[in-house]
């Protein structure tokens, strides 16, 4: 009932500001950051003390934090230089010239441009005629409209509904309508007088279910009567007869069926079961986005290690084609240096695969008919990965998590489900004992207004009261499915216990997930930094090669493409892990500032 653009009738209203969709979570992060700072400060400054958490006892314990926030953190230029987008080629092309000018040695400028040139046109192959940028909140937006798993989601907390509204109309009214003709030719002997009757009846009402258990029902009904005797003196005295009832009828259970908590179980049972499915839909959701989140993340991976491998395959060639120029290069030294040329560029055509595969994956996702997937595309993504440092304190990152977290309110419904349920089944065991009453006036004339006009007069009243009970011997079956709904609700307990623990522990995985993430990012930028002044010292070599010299440079080619890589992974992970701690502690809506309303259907 709240998710985007629904057949059930639920559509997301977003509210996202209306700057980048990484700015935005920069500015939270770093809000976050500050906030954290100055707490611990506030309270540590004193004499050195740590960081303290409020638990919901009141009591004070130790703040788990992520750890210290590193300061050798590289600016994002210098990073995001060693893992530059296709489309980013032409500036890190002018920024290495940069770089370059300050170096003396001839050969390795010459051998810098030769990379940067071969690798931009390398990277001049990957674009497609199509392109559509899209930021991160564009997707979010797209996929809570499109997506297909969202929208088929939707219609069970819809359906869900409909079963509440429909335990809720046994409480209805019921107008009911009776009516009969009876001909009768009773066979009688010879020499008995021979009689032909002509009965009609019609009777309408109200009959309603009361809370307590009660029914009740009002009846208003009319008997005609004409009888056809051979001998005058056994013909009746009015013929035709009209007789004209009120009848007001109560039956209530006093033990079986008794109360408002068994004759609205159904009810409570199916709003449970609607808060379950409603939890399930939003578990849905926070899924989905998560799922647009890593796929876009991955996609900003791939295209980046497309330009990481052309580079590479660019530096191969260069030490390729550097050893065939050189007189003192034997012909094994010159077929393993193009060896492994060969070999990066059929990696560098695994990576340009692996761009459409991510880019059909995140359309899959989104589902939007302006992206189908019949159509190649190119997705040129607008949000940098965040470097923003995170604080997070865990003792109330789990205490959010157990409060928000999708798995542990449908836990907590089905035990209320359960409840309800056992509540029924002992209310089952009891005996049957029903009291009834009812309460008549009637009324009889040759005509129907004057059976009507005789009813109201109030001249015959009846009244009757009965009792009626049942037990069976040794009750069996309501014992059993007493104790049946007694085991339901106990392993509905231990299931909330189950995925409490669950939850718990992926909270832990997420920030520990962060926490390492993070602090890997400037020990691997030191690596990739220390492998590129290694392969540009190597190049720039100018002493007789040998087999041994050549598979170092070879191998520094190598080293550096592969740092560069972890060092994009760890990047992409790190940002894939802040959105990880949000889904595991249930709150990515909120962090996305995704909110949802329930529309009715055809709005």
């Amino acid at each position: 009932m709240m998710a985007a653009a629904l057949l059930a009738g639920c559509e997301p209203q977003t509210s996202i500001p209306p700057m980048s969709m990484s700015q935005y979570r920069a500015e939270i992060l770093e809000r976050q950051a500050t906030a954290a700072e100055a707490v611990s400060r506030s309270e540590g400054e004193a004499a050195g003390e740590q960081p303290v958490a409020s638990s919901p006892s009141g009591q004070e314990r130790a703040a788990l934090l992520t750890g210290e926030i590193t300061t050798s953190m590289p600016a994002g230029p210098e990073l995001f230089g060693q893992v530059p987008d296709p489309t980013e080629i032409a500036q890190l092309r002018a920024r290495t010239a940069e770089l370059m000018a300050d170096v003396r040695d001839e050969r390795a400028r010459a051998t810098s441009e030769r990379v940067m040139e071969h690798a931009a046109q390398l990277l001049g192959q990957l674009p497609l005629p199509k392109k559509r940028e899209l930021s991160l909140r564009e997707c979010i937006r797209r996929a809570l409209q499109n997506n297909y798993d969202i929208r088929i989601a939707s219609h069970d907390p819809a359906v869900s509904q409909t079963e509440v509204v429909r335990a809720e109309a046994a409480f209805d009214s019921v107008f009911f309508l009776d009516w009969s003709w009876n001909e009768t030719d009773a066979a009688v002997p010879d020499d008995s007088p021979r009689a032909v009757g002509d009965t009609r009846q019609f009777s309408g009402g109200f009959r309603q279910l009361l809370a307590t258990g009660a029914e009740v029902t009002t009846a208003l009904g009319t008997n005609r009567q004409v009888s056809s005797w051979e001998t005058k003196a056994a013909q009746p005295i009015l013929d035709p007869s009209y007789t004209t009832d009120l009848t007001l009828t109560l039956r209530q259970p006093l033990l079986r069926g008794f109360g408002l908590d068994v004759n609205r179980a159904q009810i409570n049972i199916n709003k449970a079961s609607y808060g379950i499915a409603r939890e399930q839909f939003l578990q849905q959701v926070n899924q989905t986005l998560f799922d647009v989140e890593s796929a876009y993340w991955r996609l900003v991976q791939a295209r980046r290690n497309v330009a990481i491998q052309a580079i590479s395959v660019s530096q191969n060639l260069a030490t390729y084609e550097s050893l065939k120029q050189r007189h003192d290069a034997t012909q094994i030294e010159i077929n393993n240096s193009r060896s492994r040329y060969l070999g990066r560029v059929v990696t560098y055509q695994e990576t340009v695969k692996n761009v459409r595969e991510a880019e059909d994956a995140l359309k899959n996702l989104l589902n939007d008919p302006e992206l189908p997937l019949s159509e190649h595309i190119e997705l040129i993504l607008s949000d940098a990965p965040v470097m923003s440092p995170l604080v997070v304190d865990h003792f109330a990152e789990v205490r959010s998590a157990i409060d928000h977290r999708h798995e542990i309110a449908q836990s907590r419904l089905a035990i209320e489900r359960a409840r309800v349920q056992t509540t029924v089944a002992k209310n089952q065991t009891l005996p049957q004992l029903d009291l009834a009453f009812t309460y008549n006036v009637s009324g009889i004339d040759d005509a129907l207004h004057g059976s009507f006009t005789d009813m109201t007069s109030n001249r015959f009243l009846s009244y009757a009261v009965s009792a009626t009970f049942s037990y069976p011997l040794g009750n069996r079956a309501p014992r059993a499915a007493h104790r049946g709904a007694q085991l339901q609700e106990s392993a509905a307990v231990i299931a909330l216990q189950r995925v409490t623990d669950l939850v718990v522990q992926e909270v832990n995985t997420a920030v520990r997930t962060l926490s390492v993430r993070f602090s890997q990012i400037p020990t691997q930028y030191d690596s990739v930094v220390a492998a590129e002044r290694n392969l540009r010292a190597l190049q720039a070599r100018a002493q007789r090669v040998d087999p041994a010299f050549l598979n170092t440079e070879l191998d520094g080619v190598e080293q550096l493409a592969n740092a560069r890589a972890r060092l994009l992974q760890v990047i992409i992970d790190y940002n894939i892990a802040i959105a990880g701690l949000e889904q595991s502690k249930g709150t990515l809506l909120e962090f996305n500032n995704v909110v949802l309303s329930d529309v009715s259907p055809g709005h």
